[in-house]
C-alpha cells in the first residue's frame, strides 16, 4: 500500500526506431519531495518507451484517478493522519477513509430493490413508443366524435370531427400508468428500511455460517447506511491471501471492493459521512477540481468546503456497531486500529443517524 505525499507528471514525445513518433505521459510519486516525484515520472516514461521499442503494447496516457479504477497506481488522495502503517485519507468526494495494508475489512452492499424500477420500465416503453409512433407516422390518425351516455352531441360532431394520432394515445396511457405505479408503490411497495433489515439478516446468516467453519475468527459487524461492514480482529492478512478471497466470497462482499483491495494491496473503510447525506443542497461540492493534489488556486475554496462538511458531519455516524461474531482472540494491531476506526465512525453512538 502506497499513498504518496508528492505527485508529478511527465510528458515526452520521441521518434522510435521504426521512424514512428509516440507521445507518452506518466505520473511519478514520492514521499520525499517534489523533485523526487518528477524524477520518478521521467523514469516511468523511459521504461514505457523501452517497452514500446521492444514491441510491447503500452498505454500512451495514464489516467488521472484517485482510487476507483486505478490500475496499480498508488492511491492519490490527501493524507490526513497516520496510525502506524494505516493512513487516513480524504477521498475525491470529501469523505475520510482508513487505508490499511493488513487489517481486514469487508464491505457488504445490500444493493437496491429494483422491483419498482422494473415496473416503471414498461410505462416508459409506452411513453417512448407512443412518441416515436407520433414522430415517424404523424399522418396515421383515428377519427372520433363526442358521445356522452350513448347520446351523440350533434353540435360538436357536426362542427368538429376529432383526429388523433394513436401514438399520442399510447404515450398518454404510459404517463397514466407511470403515475398509477408510483401511487401504488408509495402505499404497497416494501420500503427501503424493511428491505435493508431483511438484507442485513440474510448477510449476517452468511457471516455466522463462515464463523462456524472458522471458529478461530473474531469478526466485528457494523451497520452502514447501505449495507454491512466486517472488521476482523483475531489476525492480520494480506489482500491477495486465498483465505481472504474465500472470506470475501463467503460473506458476499461487494465485488468492486474486493477487486480494489487486490489492485491497491490494501483494505479500506470510509469513516466519515458521504457529503450529500449531511450537507444542505445549497452547499456545492467543492472537491471536484480534480484528484489530489489540487491546483493552488483551489486550496482556499477547498478548505472552506471541508470546514462546512466537518461541522455538518458532527451529528452523524458513518457506521454503527451491531454485534460480535466468533472467537474472543484479538490481535494487538487490529485492536489499535479498531479504536481509531470506531472513534472516527462514531460507531458506539447508536442514536446518531447513519450517513
Amino acid at each position: 500500500m502506497i499513498i504518496p505525499d508528492y505527485w508529478d507528471e511527465h510528458k515526452e514525445k520521441r521518434k522510435l526506431s521504426s521512424r514512428k513518433q509516440a507521445t507518452i505521459t506518466r505520473f511519478g510519486w514520492s514521499d520525499l519531495n517534489q523533485d523526487d516525484a518528477k524524477r520518478h515520472a521521467k523514469q516511468r516514461v523511459e521504461e514505457a518507451f523501452q517497452k514500446l521499442e521492444d514491441g510491447q503494447q503500452v498505454e500512451r496516457r495514464e489516467k488521472r484517478v484517485s482510487y476507483n479504477g486505478s490500475e496499480g497506481v498508488p492511491i492519490r488522495e490527501e493524507v490526513i493522519q497516520f496510525h502506524g502503517d494505516a493512513v487516513v485519507s480524504r477521498n475525491i468526494y470529501g469523505a475520510l477513509c482508513i487505508n490499511t495494508p493488513d487489517v481486514l475489512f469487508a464491505d457488504i452492499d445490500f444493493g437496491e430493490n429494483y422491483q419498482d424500477e422494473i415496473r416503471n420500465f414498461w410505462a416508459w416503453v409506452m411513453i417512448a413508443g407512443g412518441l416515436l409512433q407520433y414522430l415517424w407516422f404523424p399522418n396515421i390518425v383515428y377519427e372520433f366524435s363526442w358521445n356522452v351516455l350513448g347520446l351523440e352531441l350533434q353540435y360538436f360532431t357536426a362542427t368538429y370531427l376529432y383526429e388523433i394520432n394513436p401514438g399520442i394515445i399510447v404515450a398518454v396511457l404510459g404517463v397514466i400508468t407511470w403515475v398509477a405505479i408510483n401511487l401504488i408503490n408509495a402505499r404497497a411497495f416494501v420500503d427501503d428500511e424493511q428491505f435493508a433489515e431483511d438484507s442485513a439478516e440474510m448477510n449476517i446468516e452468511l457471516i455466522e455460517d463462515f464463523s462456524r467453519d472458522h471458529p478461530d475468527w473474531n469478526m466485528r459487524v457494523y451497520r452502514t447506511p447501505a449495507g454491512l461492514r466486517i472488521m476482523v480482529l483475531h489476525d492480520v492478512f494480506q489482500p491477495n491471501d486465498p483465505l481472504v478471497e474465500k472470506f470475501f466470497e463467503s460473506v458476499d462482499s461487494d465485488p468492486q471492493y474486493v477487486w480494489m483491495c487486490k489492485r491497491q494491496e490494501c483494505f479500506r473503510a470510509r469513516v466519515s459521512p458521504k457529503p450529500w447525506r449531511v450537507l444542505p443542497s445549497t452547499v456545492e461540492q467543492k472537491l471536484d477540481q480534480g484528484v489530489w493534489p489540487v491546483a493552488e488556486g483551489f486550496i482556499a475554496e477547498r478548505k472552506s468546503w471541508v470546514n462546512q462538511y466537518e461541522i455538518a458531519s458532527k451529528g452523524y455516524a458513518s457506521c454503527r456497531f451491531e454485534r460480535h461474531i466468533g472467537s474472543d482472540t484479538v490481535h494487538e494491531k487490529c485492536e489499535k486500529l479498531r479504536v481509531v476506526h470506531d472513534d472516527y465512525c462514531k460507531a458506539e453512538e447508536p442514536n446518531l443517524t447513519l450517513a
